[in-house]
């Protein structure tokens, strides 16, 4: 195996699929609306195709022959009966309509004033960034207003867009609906130099690629499905809207092939594109929501990657940490400024690990003995081979007591004088978490020293603070020597006090 050189990213770029694309990184073209047959096996041409991945630990992925721990899924297609609006490009397709001439489809502007935008965009420097900028915009706004294209004369009809995806030109006989395949063969025409001055790059994203031909379907790895206590398969929400499309879509190409009304094969080319752009995205507004039998809203797409709970916020933003623990906070003016009070319930829950030396043995075998159940106790015995013990489950602990030898490490309960880290969001400045000192007391809320409030901005009508517990040497080490609160008494916003009696 060649070693080749680690090079650096210079930079990302996202582009348009064309459908051209689409099918060149496909792998199959999904046909079937079935996912496995009788015997529990993939369709072949069904969206769990074993072309497309694998997802049971033992089968080879018929693409690349790796198993599911190696495969990362492969991308099939689906070969659309009738071109389709992609949802999220929507607001581009009105823009182009309205600034392009239903007839030549060059912009509406009168070529002296293209060449005087191009002027400004190939001097750049001498430009500001703002105009540059606005360039778009602009030519969007004086096109939109034409009556007449000023390259072909030819007249230009007011366009209606009703939201999410109808487009109606008002013409001298009536209203005309523009439909996908119109609107698609309109955008070929544009010429790339139309495209650059509205900021779109006529190689990666060519404004009739925002219409769909082929659509990519994801990868098994992307959507897996679940087996439930009963046995039965559960498909992911991609997989079942797909399969709503698959069905669609085959009967279009039979109607179509069939002579069928026109009228009836518009209800389903609406149809296609009601459950693709419900695919795409689920919160369209001036649609319904699609829904599963149960009455639940598929999360599609757009619902994965958004929000709070998704991709973003919630798998790359979000952090996740053991040996934490949060709860509301109350004042105990009795407690020192360095003190924080942990209810008995989470001291017990939340360890500390302590190797047993000759020096503590005895005050080991003593917390062993207590258990899991009584204050202060051990959850948790590891031995040095290894080999983890669960006290929860050992009914006579004084044994293991008695076998508990220097050199063993023990999880203890949380206790009087640790060391912890204490919180509270938002952390704005490097004040918002502190190390206290832990003061096991009854009750079920945190408790703080009044006078400790404005660096944590906390106050107590609800406020919750999260409790983390340092679980190394080195670590405590640093919470006590960089984190103690009386090491954080002068702010250094502006070099005055920021620990002590506010409001009193």
């Amino acid at each position: 195996m060649s070693i080749q050189a680690i090079k650096a990213i210079d930079g990302i770029r996202f582009s348009v699929w064309s459908p051209t694309e689409v099918r060149k990184y496909s792998v199959a073209e999904i046909t079937a609306p079935e996912t496995y047959d009788e015997d529990g096996m993939p369709v072949q041409g069904g969206l769990m195709d074993g072309r497309l991945g694998t997802l049971e630990p033992g089968q080879k992925c018929l693409t690349c022959g790796n198993t599911a721990a190696r495969c990362p899924g492969h991308f099939g297609h689906i070969e659309l009966a009738e071109p389709i609006l992609h949802i999220a490009f929507i607001d581009n397709i009105y823009k182009l309509l309205q600034s392009t001439c239903r007839s030549c489809a060059r912009l509406k502007v009168p070529q002296d004033d293209l060449n005087a935008f191009q002027h400004i965009k190939d001097k750049g420097s001498s430009y500001t960034l703002v105009s540059q900028k606005r360039i778009p915009e602009q030519i969007i706004e004086k096109a939109k207003k034409a009556k007449e294209c000023p390259h072909c004369g030819k007249t230009q009809f007011e366009l209606v867009f009703t939201k999410p995806t109808i487009f109606v030109e008002k013409t001298e006989i009536g209203e005309h609906r523009l439909l996908p395949i119109t609107i698609r063969e309109r955008f070929t025409q544009i010429i790339d130099d139309d495209l650059s001055l509205l900021n779109y790059d006529p190689v990666t994203a060519r404004p009739e690629w925002f219409i769909l031909q082929a659509l990519p379907v994801p990868p098994v790895t992307v959507r897996p499905s679940i087996i439930l206590e009963t046995g039965i398969r559960s498909e992911d929400d991609l997989t079942h809207k797909m399969v709503d499309i698959i069905r669609v879509n085959q009967r279009l190409k039979e109607s179509k092939e069939a002579g069928t009304p026109p009228l009836i094969v518009q209800d389903l080319v609406d149809l296609l594109q009601y459950h693709s752009t419900t695919y795409f995205d689920n919160e369209v507004s001036g649609i319904p929501q699609a829904h599963h039998r149960s009455g639940r809203p598929l999360k599609t797409l757009t619902q994965r990657l958004k929000g709070k709970e998704g991709r973003f916020r919630g798998s790359l933003s979000g952090k996740r940490v053991d040996f934490s623990s949060r709860t509301v906070i109350s004042p105990d003016p009795n407690l020192d400024l360095s003190e924080v009070g942990v209810p008995e319930q989470v001291a017990m829950k939340l360890t500390i690990p302590e190797i047993v030396t000759e020096w503590n043995i005895e005050r080991m075998r003593t917390l062993v003995i207590n258990g899991p159940d009584k204050f202060p106790g051990v959850n948790y015995i590891v031995r040095p081979d290894g080999v983890k013990i669960r006290l929860d489950f050992v009914e006579d602990r004084s044994t293991i007591a008695e076998s508990l030898e220097i050199g063993y490490l023990i999880e203890r309960h949380l206790a009087d004088k640790d060391i912890v880290m204490f919180n509270r969001q938002p952390s704005l400045h490097q004040m918002s978490i502190m190390a206290h000192y832990v003061r096991v007391l009854p009750g079920k809320t945190f408790r703080l020293h009044p006078s400790v409030c404005p660096p944590y901005n906390a106050d107590f009508d609800g406020d919750e603070m999260n409790l983390h517990v340092p679980q190394s040497e080195e670590a405590r080490a640093e919470a006590i020597l960089l984190m103690r609160v009386q090491d954080q008494l002068i702010s250094p916003r502006y070099g005055g006090p920021i620990i002590g009696a506010l409001r009193d």
